[in-house]
């Protein structure tokens, strides 16, 4: 992916109408362009940059708008070249024919084009671009504090800080090899084991964020499981507060399953309710309890609901299913229960509610925040928050423990110094100080234009 230096634009508003639309100009000529075709007291070109000026966007003397300009100079700007932003009324047309205009003595912009000039002006490394995007598209409370200590470089620190323990080993272990050449040594070989092996206890915990950030961004996966007609329709609607998921007393209602998303105090929890596990002879019924086992297979939690009697063969099954400690058992329509039969349920470990009578879902809900919560020190000491963070991670910490072996095996210091820096390569492609162009074309893909 190659740097392009031509002055762009684009809407940088989403499509529609609203109070205002802004578009975006980015480049050396932005601010002579936007010049041309902008009525005000003051040219652009004599203005400071950081402020703003009101004036109208005028083609061949025909006024398009009365508008609003801030003018951001190089570089001190969210691209790092000269930035002007336009806000124009929120009509879809008249922001087009602004853009119309633009467009003669500009380009128009590739999706997340901005960002990916931000990256290469070095006003962004690739975790803080990709959290631009995790912050546009934060759905809760918890995915955008995620997302906003991720720009502000909290994982890019941390990295930063590995990498320098990293080069710090592997410039002791090069220099060694020059003083062994020399026939002196001046390595302590054991101290530097064992620090090694601290570092690889510092991966380690950092790859274990890894879970949790994708939780935060992509949302808890939660399915309800059960025999059909246990409630779990009732125990959906529950959660959502409506009355999603049909309800009847006739099992097999739900054929497929539905999917919901909500904000527990402030994560994301994307609900699934799914058909009924049983037997069937419909073939649309028999297809939506397929698609139920692979939600269940790619779920964080299975709430497996009964009404009840227990069903151990389904227990059974959704046990060979998932890891069984991912299954939280549930007790539906309570209600009509006595006492003694709720205390028996409870040493079985099941949490007790009624769907009708929305009791003990708070229960549920304190149960579920168990597995998501994630302390304000963890946020701001930097997590990992998407998949290609985490692999990269895992090959550091892969080439690591080579490094550490070499040391141990005594295979000598050139394959030490070799894994070494293979482990921090790894870590640099976190932050983009090397990447393929593959990745980078990924990345800048998910972006809108204008962004």
């Amino acid at each position: 992916m190659t740097y392009n230096s031509d002055t762009i634009s684009a809407i940088s508003t989403p499509s529609g109408t609203g109070g205002i639309a802004v578009l975006r100009v980015s480049g050396d000529r932005a601010i002579q362009i936007v010049t041309e075709v902008f009525e005000s007291k003051k040219s652009l070109l004599s203005v400071k940059s950081h402020t703003a000026h009101f004036g109208k966007i005028v083609d061949q003397n025909k006024i398009i708008d009365e508008v609003i300009i801030t003018v951001f100079k190089a570089p001190k700007s969210y691209t790092g070249e000269n930035v002007v932003e336009i806000s124009c009324h929120g009509s879809n047309f008249i922001a087009h024919q602004i853009l119309e205009l633009l467009l003669r003595k500009t380009r128009l912009a590739e999706p997340g084009e901005f960002t990916q000039r931000a990256f290469f002006n070095n006003k962004l490394d690739l975790t803080q671009v990709e959290a631009v995007g995790d912050l546009i598209n934060a759905r809760t409370k918890k995915s955008h504090q995620a997302a906003l200590q991720q720009l502000e470089g909290s994982l890019q620190r941390k990295i930063e800080k590995l990498l320098t323990k990293l080069t710090k080993y592997r410039t002791l272990i090069e220099l060694e090899i020059d003083f062994v050449e020399q026939g002196l040594s001046e390595l302590n070989i054991k101290k530097t084991e064992k620090d090694l092996w601290k570092l690889h206890s510092e991966l380690n915990k950092l790859a274990a964020t890894g879970n949790e950030g994708l939780i935060l961004r992509d949302g808890l996966k939660v399915s309800l499981v059960g025999a059909p007609n246990v409630g779990k329709s009732s125990i959906f609607n529950a959660f959502l507060e409506t009355e999603r998921a049909i309800v009847t007393p006739h099992p097999g209602t739900t054929r497929d399953y539905l999917e919901e998303v909500i904000s527990l105090k402030g994560y994301l929890v994307r609900i699934f309710d799914t058909a009924g596990l049983r037997k069937t002879e419909d073939a649309i019924e028999k297809i939506g309890i397929d698609r139920s086992y692979q939600i269940i297979k790619n779920s964080h939690i299975v709430l497996f609901i009964i009404d009840g009697s227990e069903n151990k063969q389904e227990l059974n099954l959704l046990q060979k299913l998932i890891d069984p400690a991912k299954i939280i058992k549930i007790l539906n329509k309570t209600d009509l229960f006595s006492k003694k039969e709720e205390d028996n349920f409870k040493q079985k470990r099941y949490i007790l509610c009624s769907a009708i009578k929305k009791d003990g879902l708070d229960r549920l809900k304190e149960r579920l925040l168990k597995e998501i919560e994630i302390s304000e020190k963890e946020l701001h000491s930097g997590i990992l928050t998407n998949s290609r963070q985490i692999a990269a991670v895992k090959r550091s910490i892969k080439s690591l423990e080579k490094a550490i072996v070499s040391i141990k095996k005594k295979l000598g210091y050139e394959f030490t110094a070799f894994d070494l820096k293979e482990a921090s390569s790894a870590l640099e492609e976190i932050i983009g100080k090397i990447t393929s162009e593959d990745i980078l074309n990924e990345i800048f893909s998910n972006f809108c234009i204008g962004k």
